[in-house]
């Protein structure tokens, strides 16, 4: 399997951006480990081929975001790069049916996402009480890769508290997370 890995890893406030770092090297080693090839896309590179990124979206089966939460969606160099690598009658169409001319190869997705929030506060309080999975947080990530004809969501893998919290429960709960998912 051709799988592309988007990752985000960006600082904000007390994140640094190394566990999302961390989290798309565990993806790729684990994955490369099964024998399916790699590529490998992070946003926050200032020297992005725009080119070489459409090229890498439209190699790929499947399709890997690692990416920290920030004010409620992706990171601006996240939303950056889709603004530029998506492009109409390359990877959509206008189509009668609004979002039916995807034109991306891919046919499934998986989002691994960090936040400060608390996976317990999903669907509480003022802020989060429309919000009881962290789907329903990652909406827009998820509406893209929808339009784009990338229908297949592999479950959402979300660390949280990772500021404040205790963060050692990571990595051995994601390696069962790719092993379930990935074979």
């Amino acid at each position: 399997m051709n799988v592309l890995i988007i990752t985000a890893g960006y600082s904000i406030f007390d994140a640094k951006g190394h566990l999302n770092s961390f989290l798309a090297y565990l993806t790729e080693k684990n994955l490369k480990d099964k024998g399916h090839k790699i590529k490998v896309s992070d946003v926050t590179k200032d020297t992005l081929d725009i080119n070489r990124e459409l090229n890498k979206l439209l190699w790929a089966d499947t399709i890997i975001y690692i990416t920290p939460i920030m004010w409620f969606n992706m990171p601006a160099p996240m939303i950056k790069w889709f603004g530029e690598v998506l492009q109409y009658e390359k990877t959509f169409t206008i189509t009668e049916q609004y979002g039916e001319g995807g034109q991306v190869p891919a046919n499934k997705f998986m989002i691994v996402t960090t936040s400060n929030m608390k996976s317990s506060d999903l669907g509480k309080g003022v802020v989060l009480k429309n919000a009881p999975h962290i789907d329903d947080v990652l909406q827009p990530l998820i509406m893209t890769n929808n339009y784009l004809s990338i229908r297949h969501q592999v479950p959402t893998f979300h660390a949280d508290d990772v500021i404040a919290g205790d963060t050692s429960w990571i990595e051995s709960a994601y390696e069962l997370h790719l092993n379930a998912h990935f074979k």
